[in-house]
């Protein structure tokens, strides 16, 4: 997205944009930890080794601290049958393996660590995806939920959000004006 002002021209990039505006979402949806549950109508069975099995069982409490529960279904094997609302529809079962893959990979997690990575993942796959048109109420919807953030100017994973030319830094470009050491003269 493009946007200019008195002062030079400003690039956006929607994807961080967006991935922005969903992390500070899904930070504060996931540090509440809600008792808003979607029941599924058909159950997600997850089947693990007898090691895995044993991990995740020792740092259940991890999962049920941003709402997921695995329930004992078998000697290997787990159930889910609700997960908090604010997994993305159509990518529950991906997002509850990941998560447990974390729990797995990582071990012994702090709760907050775990939250931070939980919101962070979500607001990228929740996120517009590059070369994805966006139409003129997407774009201000997305322009006035920005300056809302507690940091504008990064998405989560330190990306810069927008890169800002100033009519000095344009002119430059376009050769308009030179900077004063290519332009052979000595400043005092």
């Amino acid at each position: 997205m493009l946007a200019e002002s008195g002062d030079g021209l400003y690039i956006l990039d929607q994807h961080a944009a967006q991935e922005r505006v969903n992390y500070e979402y899904y930070r504060q949806a996931i540090g509440e930890v809600s008792n808003d549950q979607q029941h599924l109508l058909v159950p997600i069975v997850l089947d693990y080794s007898a090691a895995d099995a044993i991990s995740i069982r020792d740092h259940r409490d991890v999962l049920e601290s941003v709402g997921l529960y695995l329930e004992d279904f078998g000697q290997n094997s787990f159930v889910v049958e609700h997960h908090p609302t604010w997994f993305k529809a159509g990518q529950e079962e991906d997002t509850i393996k990941e998560m447990v893959d974390w729990v797995l990979r990582d071990g012994r997690m702090t709760v907050a660590a775990f939250r931070e990575k939980t919101a962070i993942m979500m607001s990228c796959k929740r996120a517009i995806k590059a070369n994805h048109h966006l139409d003129d109420r997407q774009a201000r919807a997305l322009l006035q939920k920005l300056p809302e953030c507690e940091n504008p100017f990064n998405c989560p994973h330190g990306r810069p959000v927008l890169v800002h030319f100033s009519n000095t830094d344009l002119e430059k470009m376009f050769k308009r004006i030179q900077d004063s050491h290519e332009s052979g003269e000595m400043q005092a």
